[in-house]
């Protein structure tokens, strides 16, 4: 799919690595693929997550199948990295953690946000104390129903959005402001049965966040995502709005990184420009490849947002405040 293909090719770009196979249960898909990025095509994922040509790998299945795929690695003492949301639950997170554990091997869980250059500017920025405590976080994603794959839609496959899209956002405020102690979220439910809008408004404690996740905006709606942090001393804002249908649109949009401190005029935030994607891959093999310990994408925080995100659909279904 389109993450599979992301990742094989900015694996490929990499000096110090070689793919040497690409898995998918469609023979084309695969063998085309693999064409692109000098590999053997296959269709059995276990085969190539076992292979001793292997050293690590890459999971980018449906959410439903992440946790038997990357068990089979870890037990084959591959290191892995898996793509968002973690899985569908956290018992399943912990499995794989604990497989982590028992073949020590690096496991990393593929939250892109912690390594697109916007938000990492913005969250350095938050965490400098530049403008003082923060106070509280407003975050949104706004795009129409996934057009990726049919699986999304199916929330017995992917979680619904609530778990798919949302859990950005979520992981973010957690990543900013720390362990949430509690949430209340109110939903909407798309025609396939998935969580696919959700407002969530989440208490750290001295610092409130809320979130909306939604992918059920209408067809032509250009992919949007925000995140406005205010502080003591002023906010920081930081918009995107994608020139197409998806966060990959090549056509121009909007991307603004902007600071507003009392008293001041406005000011652009610098950043490293660079590709969030390639970013995150980069580093997975860094941290393969040097021992060392990962910061950011960690299954830690992967399980967090997990059962971050878990507790705001439990909130919508039952209309109750979720401790954490």
């Amino acid at each position: 799919g389109f993450m599979g293909g992301t990742h094989a090719r900015a694996l490929a770009k990499l000096p110090d690595v070689q793919v040497v196979g690409v898995s998918s249960r469609s023979a084309d898909k695969a063998e085309a693929l693999a064409a692109e990025v000098g590999a053997q095509p296959y269709t059995d994922s276990t085969a190539l997550a076992t292979s001793p040509l292997v050293d690590a790998v890459s999971v980018t299945l449906p959410t439903n199948l992440h946790k038997e795929a990357v068990v089979a690695a870890l037990q084959a003492g591959k290191h892995v990295f898996v793509e968002k949301p973690m899985g569908l639950s956290v018992a399943e997170c912990d499995a794989m953690i604990t497989a982590a554990h028992a073949n020590s091997r690096l496991l990393m869980v593929a939250h892109v946000l912690r390594f697109w250059p916007e938000y990492v500017a913005l969250a350095g920025f938050v965490h400098s104390g530049a403008l003082g405590k923060p106070l509280s976080a407003v975050a949104s994603r706004l795009a129409e129903p996934p057009g990726w794959a049919e699986w999304f839609k199916d929330p017995t496959a992917s979680g619904g959005e609530v778990l798919d899209l949302h859990i950005h956002d979520l992981d973010t405020l957690n990543w900013l402001f720390g362990e949430p102690k509690s949430l209340m979220s109110i939903g909407r439910q798309s025609a396939y049965g998935g969580w696919d809008q959700a407002m969530t408004l989440v208490d750290y404690g001295d610092v409130k966040g809320f979130a909306e996740g939604n992918a059920l905006m209408p067809r032509g709606y250009p992919f949007t995502m925000t995140l406005a942090v205010r502080c003591e001393q002023g906010t920081v804002e930081y918009t995107l709005r994608a020139g197409g249908e998806q966060v990959d649109s090549a056509a121009a949009g909007i991307n603004s990184l902007m600071v507003y401190k009392a008293g001041e005029p406005p000011l652009r935030l610098d950043f490293t420009p660079g590709d969030g994607y390639a970013n995150e891959v980069a580093y997975f093999v860094q941290c393969v490849t040097t021992g060392q310990i990962p910061a950011h994408g960690t299954a830690e925080q992967g399980r967090l947002a997990v059962k971050t995100a878990l507790a705001a659909r439990h909130s919508i279904e039952t209309g109750q405040v979720v401790t954490i």
